[in-house]
């Protein structure tokens, strides 16, 4: 008995550990987004390699009887497409800390378009996160800029970020019958498309990078995004997906923190409050509370089938 259970604990505790280091690698965005390798190529040509490379590394691992299409994926990945390519603008215009920070206004977006499109009301866990992340919120876009119209810009478009963000929630949850690693790879590769589109529109031609960016993009999509992606994926089979949910705040947590450490850019004191309720906005989300009667749990302690989709910021 002693075994089993030293055992039970030993996969459990990897679990977690899987999850902490896909969240660590998530928070690597903003340092790579920001580096000087890449300063001189469009961020929307950032986006398209990064999500380009992330799901040619993801495909392999998707068996092709699992490669199911239906009309709402096409959405999908054009939602994608704009949020990760409006994710990588804002840090360009913005701190690191004011756009993952905004991002995580998804969770009020999430519960909102949720209801709406999908006719499932919000519980009392999700009402309660929303009430901590909306001053977050105001709180960013009121005092978290400099003032500029470079930096109002940024800001904006972080926020547009978390819309998007929790447009593909939603829709990977009313698409939760297909496999989660598929719905990934298509909204990279779909993603892809949808930028490369956009480059074609707005520049007439798709920026070639340079050598040693062409390899700093290959690490930001395999490292970055689709390593992590594979270890969260192995680590929620031991771990329950809100305690997964709530260990990943780590990456909200440490991207403007290497940002700081690696390219000196100083968060405001405003966005560091706001961000703060913010990421208790979250942590409420998918914290196992208990409500009402001893003895009686509320609906928001199952488990969520589907996360809000990493890899977006």
């Amino acid at each position: 008995m002693n075994s089993v259970t030293t055992e039970g604990t030993g996969t459990l505790a990897r679990g977690r550990l899987f999850i902490v280091l896909a969240a660590v690698l998530w928070s690597l965005s903003g340092v790579v987004v920001k580096s000087e390798a890449l300063a001189s190529l469009d961020p929307l040509a950032i986006a398209f390699y990064r999500s380009l490379f992330a799901g040619l590394a993801l495909l392999p691992f998707v068996p092709f009887r699992h490669w199911v299409f239906s009309p709402v994926l096409i959405g999908m990945t054009l939602v994608f497409g704009g949020t990760v390519g409006t994710y990588i603008l804002a840090l360009r215009c913005t701190t690191a800390a004011n756009v993952i920070f905004l991002q995580c206004s998804s969770t009020v977006w999430t519960a909102l378009f949720t209801a709406i499109l999908l006719r499932e009301r919000p519980d009392t866990r999700s009402l309660i996160g929303i009430a901590c992340a909306v001053p977050g919120v105001a709180v960013i876009i009121a005092f978290g800029h400099g003032g500029s119209s470079v930096e109002w810009m940024g800001v904006a478009l972080g926020l547009l970020s978390g819309v998007g963000y929790a447009l593909v929630t939603v829709a990977m949850r009313h698409l939760r019958y297909l496999k989660p690693v598929w719905l990934i790879v298509v909204n990279n590769l779909g993603g892809a498309l949808t930028l490369a589109i956009w480059l074609l529109v707005l520049q007439g031609q798709i920026p070639s990078p340079t050598t040693t960016q062409s390899l700093v993009l290959v690490a930001f999509g395999v490292v970055q995004l689709a390593i992590p992606y594979i270890l969260f994926a192995h680590g929620l089979r031991t771990v329950s997906a809100p305690e997964a949910g709530l260990i990943t705040l780590v990456e909200p947590i440490l991207n403007p923190i290497w940002v700081l450490l690696v390219h000196h850019e100083q968060p405001r004191a405003a966005t560091i409050v706001g961000g703060l309720f913010l990421i208790l906005g979250v942590a409420v989300r998918y914290f196992p509370w208990r409500f009402g009667l001893a003895g009686r749990t509320s609906e928001v302690s199952e488990p969520i089938e589907i996360l809000e989709p990493p890899g977006a910021g």
